[in-house]
Formats: structure tokens, C-alpha cells, sequence
């Protein structure tokens, strides 16, 4: 699948069958400088990698205005249909 959003220094993609690894729904955050961490959709759990304080409360902060948004795209991405990128909004 691949890229739901964008802002800042930040990318967020959905991999709808990487979950032999996390077992539950998540997103893939990637950093400009090559940092990576999977978060989870249900609770925003940081499952694999890091963030610094100032990446995860963006992260955070997206995830809280746009959560049924991601599990749409989640949703999607598992039933094999095209997902759309999530617009930005103010955070």
C-alpha cells in the first residue's frame, strides 16, 4: 500500500499485511533521517523503533484528529482497495 500522510519531516504508510510482526493494526512512521517506528492504531502505542518527545506528540496529535480517518484507510488497505492520503488539518 504506502503513503497516508505527510507533514513536517514526518511519513506515515499503511502496510495492511505486516502484521506477523505486531500482530494488530498500525502505521509506519518515517523520519527524514532514516528513523522508522510502528505505532499502534488502537492506542498509539509505539510497537517497534523510536521517536523523539517533539515526533511522537506530532505523531500523537495526528493520530487523535484523524483516527477514524486511519482505520478507514486500514479498513481499505486490508480489503485490497485503493486508499487515499489523509488531508493535513491543523493540530
Amino acid at each position: 500500500m504506502g503513503e497516508v500522510a505527510r507533514f513536517e519531516d514526518i511519513r506515515m504508510k499503511i502496510y495492511p499485511f505486516d502484521t506477523k510482526k505486531h500482530k494488530e493494526p498500525h502505521f509506519h512512521v518515517i523520519l527524514s533521517d532514516g528513523k522508522k517506528a510502528s505505532v499502534a492504531i488502537s492506542d498509539g502505542r509505539v510497537l517497534e523503533g523510536g521517536l523523539n518527545r517533539r515526533q511522537k506528540d506530532l505523531v500523537m496529535a495526528w493520530m487523535l484528529v484523524h483516527r477514524e480517518e486511519i482505520w478507514d484507510r486500514w479498513n481499505k488497505a486490508v480489503a485490497g482497495e485503493y486508499i487515499e492520503k489523509i488531508e493535513p488539518k491543523q493540530i
